[in-house]
């Protein structure tokens, strides 16, 4: 076992601990000192590890995200739109009452469109991945697209005489409701920059858990059915989402125990052992579940776009009914229409062409780094691996009627994000100096290939969403994966990154102009004879 002997090692500096490596290395990849032999060293972390203060401004990342959060969360319970009738305010649902009643969803729904759109047009696809300035560009449209949307949907609300006093003008429950989602959306973009996570993760999700924790609640103490559930009925129903759980959490740990002599953690936040320092970098592994919850989403849309067609009587719920069935052919259909999908997406969002790009433009940077692996051979196991927690997330939100197990998407994304957020609780009390966002992508192979690269360089990273994004892929794209440094290296990891991912070439060296001039040697004047006499 090779340990590093510097006692002023960055490693022993956070952990308390010498770093230790079991490949042959001729030197410390956080420090650079020659390693030495030595015994295992698995001792617990000293105290002064453990009585490190917060890093600065963490507390107030802190009060941020909760304020946000209880704004969202508690906004309907305070805000109610003006004009509902009075009859009818104690039996509408809170969501229909409130001027947050929109939420975020025309904003989420405008960043699937310019989404779909800026793919689908071929000027506009290199935006999708040009970094800060392509993603701000598509970022104004999202602005107006989903401003348009918010007013056509508070407009339909507004017409919604049902629900309203007549004598309240439309005007009045439109600037309520677009006011209520542009707080939203300021709230998300204010999380985002200063606090933790992505705000319209959080956002987006928190209000969704406190409904369904209100239904659960109500059911079991029996407000809807007359009568509280039994015991194995609560056990059903708590089963299932701890059964969906359990699966996206064995997916978000899988490259780390998949890929053989690297010690790293699935969040990202650790760095590889394996290829860190002047060797070169490691490829990363494929990270699970390959096609992302995609699958899942696409079924559960077609479902829902079947019965509101059967709804609004386009279609009989006769010639629908089937593809509602829990057994028999309908469940095996939907089995094999995963898997199938799973293959689709699962190779179009890492194409093995798209990623032998990437990284023979690593290896142009840092020759040592290891080749990639030839052939389909990684991206196909990474599918077939798929397959068995895609079924999981399709199959039994199939089998309980309430609870955040209904969707075949929301536990498993809310899982994903809890497990983000704890990566950059820790990232940020481990590093030194505040972390900032250099550059944000969308595509999870690539974000991991440059952190392997930035890791080589010794340069300390964190994916902030990765695995959030890792589980929605392609339909979430207001969350991307944003590479973040400490803000001493910011400078070298955005150049890093974008020779790595743009493929610019690094300007040449300058010389440097802002030393000072050696002063100029003044000549000595030759005395005359006079001078010279009067001096003797």
């Amino acid at each position: 076992m090779k340990v590093c002997p510097n006692v002023a090692c960055s490693h022993r500096q956070r952990t308390g601990t010498p770093a230790e490596y079991d490949v042959d290395r001729p030197d410390c990849a956080d420090c650079g000192a020659e390693l030495v032999d030595g015994p295992a060293y698995d001792a617990a972390p000293s105290s002064e590890t453990a009585a490190r203060p917060l890093p600065p401004g963490f507390r107030s990342r802190v009060v941020v995200t909760i304020v946000a959060l209880a704004i969202a969360v508690a906004g309907p319970w305070l805000l109610s739109l003006p004009g509902i009738r009075t009859d009818l305010s104690s039996e509408l649902p809170l969501a229909r009452t409130s001027v947050f009643a929109m939420g975020l969803q025309p904003i989420l729904t405008a960043a699937l469109l310019v989404e779909i759109v800026a793919w689908l047009v071929p000027s506009l696809r290199p935006l999708r991945h040009a970094g800060p300035e392509g993603r701000e560009k598509l970022g104004r449209a999202v602005i107006i697209v989903g401003m348009t949307l918010a007013v056509l949907q508070a407009y339909g609300v507004a017409r919604s005489w049902l629900y309203f006093d007549r004598e309240t003008s439309p005007f009045l429950i439109i600037g309520s409701l677009l006011a209520g989602t542009s707080l939203l959306v300021l709230l998300a973009t204010w999380v985002t920059r200063r606090g933790l996570g992505n705000g319209f993760a959080l956002l987006f999700l928190g209000p969704e858990f406190v409904e369904q924790a209100v239904i659960f609640n109500g059911l079991v103490h029996g407000v809807f059915q007359r009568e509280p559930l039994t015991a194995p009925e609560i056990a059903r129903i708590v089963a299932i989402p701890a059964v969906l759980v359990g699966a996206t959490v064995a997916c978000a740990r899988w490259p780390g125990r998949r890929y053989e002599g690297v010690h790293a953690r699935s969040t990202g936040a650790e760095p590889y052992r394996r290829g860190a320092g002047p060797v070169g970098a490691e490829p990363p592994p494929l990270r699970l579940p390959a096609s992302g919850i995609t699958p899942a989403l696409v079924l559960a849309t077609v479902a829902g776009m079947l019965f509101t067609f059967s709804k609004a009587q386009i279609i009989p719920y006769d010639a629908i009914a089937w593809t509602f069935s829990r057994e028999g052919a309908p469940l095996v259909i939907r089995l094999v229409v995963t898997a199938v999908l799973v293959l689709v997406f699962g190779w179009a969002f890492q194409t093995p062409t798209a990623r032998d790009v990437l990284w023979r433009r690593v290896r142009e940077f840092s020759p040592k780094s290891r080749p990639l692996d030839e052939g389909d051979a990684e991206v196909l196991a990474a599918i077939r691996a798929t397959v068995l927690p895609l079924c999981i997330f399709v199959v039994l939100p199939l089998f309980v009627d309430v609870g955040p197990g209904t969707t075949p998407y929301y536990l498993p994304l809310l899982t994903m994000y809890v497990l983000d957020l704890v990566a950059e609780v820790r990232a940020r009390m481990q590093f030194e100096g505040e972390l900032v966002s250099v550059w944000p992508e969308h595509r999870v192979f690539a974000a991991d290939m440059v952190a392997a690269v930035l890791r080589s360089e010794g340069i300390p990273v964190l994916l902030r969403g990765v695995l959030y994004r890792a589980m929605a892929r392609f339909v979430h794209p207001f969350v991307p994966i944003e590479v973040m440094v400490p803000a001493s290296r910011a400078e070298d990891a955005t150049r890093i990154v974008r020779q790595i991912l743009l493929g610019e070439v690094p300007p040449p060296e300058e010389v440097r102009k802002d030393e000072p001039e050696p002063p100029a040697k003044k000549k000595k004047r030759k005395k005359k004879p006079a001078e010279e006499a009067a001096t003797a």
